[in-house]
């Protein structure tokens, strides 16, 4: 059954002395965030076989402590410059090409949370502040056919997880 985990990156320091959005860091709090989300992640034995990402500094910064986290294989992170600011067709057409039986992806809203809305076949739930994929955030997933039949309505949201919230 596959298994599709979808993070968001983690916190970035918006006062950083980067020239580009794209070269944002990882914020203090965007550090602490994605090491206690991968903590989460072996907690709940969600261990990955790929890992699919934008190529952005802040998306390839939170990678880096899923895969080091959980000692995983560093080719199994896949780092493309078109999933930066990914519209949920890109990311689906993604997933429909996958093979291994769970994957994680790491990307950026608005993309990423039209992609949770359209996977789940209900609204997913909310923070307080009306929020669904908070930076660090990871909704996971299950899926009953193929990858090649995932199609927007077809998931199951088995876990909905916020750094703030654990």
């Amino acid at each position: 059954m596959p298994l599709l985990m979808v993070m968001r990156h983690a916190k970035s320091d918006w006062i950083s002395a980067a020239d580009y959005d794209f070269d944002r860091p990882l914020s203090a709090r965007g550090h602490r965030a994605a090491q206690r989300m991968t903590e989460w992640l072996s907690e709940n034995d969600l261990i990955p076989d790929k890992v699919i990402s934008s190529s952005a500094l802040r998306t390839r910064e939170t990678v880096g402590y899923v895969v080091d986290g959980l000692a995983l294989a560093s080719e199994i992170a896949n780092f493309d410059d078109s999933f930066y600011l990914a519209g949920p067709s890109h990311w689906l057409d993604t997933i429909q090409d996958q093979t291994d039986e769970k994957v994680l992806i790491c990307g950026h809203n608005p993309g990423l949370e039209y992609l949770v809305y359209g996977l789940a076949p209900k609204r997913p739930p909310l923070t307080d502040s009306g929020k669904l994929m908070t930076t660090a955030a990871i909704a996971v997933f299950a899926f009953d056919c193929p990858w090649a039949e995932v199609e927007f309505g077809s998931g199951r949201l088995v876990h909905l997880a916020r750094p703030n919230e654990l």
